[in-house]
């Protein structure tokens, strides 16, 4: 697809390129930040090889979200971390509005997520068209999807492409330099204190 080879080529560029991005609407940086679990008065420039020079030896990690704002629409970014896929920190951060975000996964397993108002409308592996997990749930769209994939193909992978469906998604366009330049960052807890709690219930 000539758009997405022109918009988002660049994704096949980076080495180790894994990151969770996630579009909000309806809050500001400082209570994304506090939904993430941060300290919006802590936050500062990072740059992600600054990031990466912060963490301990494996096995510890020390997770981060980087924050910007285009318009209406908060972008919020991680690296090293994947709290912005916990379905919990989801209906969060769609309190008052709505958020849409992708996990580009380093062993191919991406996934996409849609929350509105408190409400987890679709958590699910990107493979094929997305749908919401309650059928007919006409808070997602399903021509979101049409053009960007082959959408008769359960199987077909969706990838960077999702860069495209969040676009059209959130109405925002995602640029180059939040990946690569210093951003508002803010180090939050561990994504593993999710993990076997209700903040992975499904929806």
């Amino acid at each position: 697809m000539a758009v997405y080879e022109d918009r988002f080529g660049w994704t096949a560029e980076e080495d180790d390129f894994h990151p969770v991005l996630t579009l909000i609407e309806g809050i500001t940086e400082d209570e994304v930040i506090r939904r993430f679990g941060g300290a919006p008065d802590a936050a500062g420039p990072l740059s992600l090889d600054e990031i990466h020079g912060r963490q301990p030896e494996y096995p510890e990690r020390r997770d981060h979200v980087g924050v910007g704002t285009v318009g209406g629409v908060v972008f919020a970014l991680e690296f090293v971390g994947w709290t912005g896929a916990v379905p919990g920190v989801l209906r969060d951060l769609s309190r008052g509005g709505r958020c849409f975000g992708i996990h580009l996964d380093v062993h191919g397993r991406s996934t996409v997520h849609y929350a509105v108002d408190g409400g987890l409308v679709v958590h699910e592996e990107a493979y094929g068209p997305v749908t919401p997990l309650r059928e007919g749930d006409t808070r997602w769209d399903p021509a979101w999807c049409d053009g960007l994939i082959d959408v008769t193909d359960p199987t077909e992978f969706w990838g960077p492409k999702l860069f495209l469906l969040a676009e059209r998604v959130m109405g925002t366009t995602i640029e180059r330099p939040w990946f690569t330049g210093p951003l508002r960052t803010a180090e939050i807890p561990n994504a593993e204190v999710f993990e076997n709690t209700p903040a992975w219930d499904i929806p």
